[in-house]
C-alpha cells in the first residue's frame, strides 16, 4: 500500500486558503500563522511540483493544478470527517450513550416521549437529542454518525429500518371565523379555488406531493399562495389570513385563532417513524428501539 504523501494539514490549508482568498486569514480561521499556511503550501507545491496558486491584485486564487487538488481535498476531508464523526458514534453506543435525531415538527406527545428521559434511565442508557430536519437526519443515520431517528415517513433509504410509531389524518386549517370553519368536515370540492399555504415543499416534497396528489384524484389543482418552512410558520400565515393551510390537528396551539376540521375522505394522513441502520444491530440501541416501541403502542391503546 502506497502512503499519501499529501497531509491532512496541507489538504486543510490548500481549502482554506483557496476560500479565504489570503493567507492571514486562511491562517486565522485554521489557528496559525500565515508563516505556517504558506509552509503547507510550500510542501504542497514541491510534492506536485507545480504551484497551487498564483497571486492576484485582489488575494490569491488556484491555478488549473490547484483547481483539480481543491475538488478533491474537498472529498477527502469531508470524508476524514466522517470518519471521525462514525467512530465518535460507534465509541458512544459503546458506552450505552445513544444520539438520536428527531424532526422538531413532530406531534408533540411524540417529542415528549423522546425527551421523556425517564423511560431509559432503567437501562442505563444515556441518550443525546439532535433536533433537525427528517432526511438529513435520515442521512445520519445511514452514515452512522446518529444511531436512530424520529421523523417523518415515508424514508426511502436502502441502508435503513423504519419502524411506524405514529399517524395522524391531514386537516384543513383555518382562521376560526373563515366561512368553511362552521362545517364539520371539509370535503376536497370544498377547497377548489382556495388560497392554501404549502408547508415544506422544499424540506420534505414528497409529504406535499402526497397532499396535491389526493386533490388532483378528485380533479381539483391546488390555489398555492404562500410556502410555510414548516408547521409553525404556516399557523402563523393562516391566523394572518394568508390562506388554508393542510397539517395534522396537533400542530395546532390551544389557544390559536385557527381551528382545524376534518378532511373527508380521511385517507391523507401524516405517518411518523424510528429508522435504525439495517446493520446496526448493538444490544443497547435494540433495548432503546424497543422501549419506544412499546411505549408508542400504549399511547396508542390509550387514544
Amino acid at each position: 500500500m502506497r502512503v499519501p504523501r499529501v497531509t491532512m494539514d496541507m489538504i486543510a490549508a490548500v481549502v482554506v486558503l483557496a476560500q479565504r482568498r489570503n493567507l492571514e486569514a486562511a491562517g486565522k480561521e485554521l489557528g496559525l500563522t500565515a508563516s505556517a499556511v504558506h509552509k503547507r503550501i510550500q510542501a504542497a507545491n514541491q510534492i506536485f511540483t507545480s504551484r497551487l496558486f498564483t497571486n492576484t491584485t485582489d488575494g490569491v486564487r488556484l491555478t488549473e493544478v490547484g483547481e483539480v487538488f481543491y475538488a478533491h481535498a474537498m472529498k477527502a476531508m469531508e470524508q476524514v470527517l466522517l470518519v471521525e464523526e462514525t467512530s465518535i458514534a460507534a465509541s458512544h453506543l459503546q458506552a450505552n450513550h445513544i444520539l438520536v435525531g428527531h424532526s422538531t415538527y413532530l406531534p408533540a406527545r411524540l417529542l415528549a416521549l423522546l425527551h421523556d428521559t425517564h423511560i431509559i434511565s432503567g437501562l442505563g442508557i444515556r441518550m443525546e437529542h439532535k433536533p433537525g430536519l427528517t432526511l438529513a437526519m435520515a442521512q445520519s443515520v445511514a452514515k452512522g454518525t446518529l444511531h436512530a431517528g424520529l421523523g417523518f415517513l415515508p424514508i426511502a433509504h436502502a441502508d435503513l429500518l423504519v419502524h411506524p410509531v405514529a399517524e395522524e389524518p391531514v386537516a384543513v386549517c383555518m382562521v376560526s371565523g373563515h366561512p368553511l370553519a362552521t362545517k364539520a368536515t371539509i370535503r376536497p370540492q370544498d377547497l377548489d379555488g382556495e388560497p392554501i399555504i404549502a408547508t415544506g415543499r422544499e424540506t420534505f416534497p414528497v409529504l406535499h406531493q402526497q397532499i396535491e396528489e389526493f386533490f388532483q384524484d378528485f380533479g381539483i389543482k391546488l390555489n398555492i399562495v404562500a410556502d410555510a418552512f414548516g408547521p409553525p410558520e404556516a399557523v402563523v400565515m393562516a391566523e394572518h389570513k394568508v390562506g388554508i393551510c393542510l397539517l395534522a390537528a396537533s400542530n395546532i396551539r390551544a389557544k390559536s385563532s385557527v381551528v382545524a376540521k376534518p378532511l373527508s375522505p380521511q385517507t391523507l394522513t401524516r405517518r411518523c417513524g424510528l429508522f435504525v441502520r439495517q446493520d446496526n444491530r448493538h444490544p443497547v440501541l435494540k433495548s432503546f428501539v424497543d422501549l419506544i416501541l412499546q411505549r408508542s403502542a400504549m399511547w396508542h391503546s390509550a387514544k
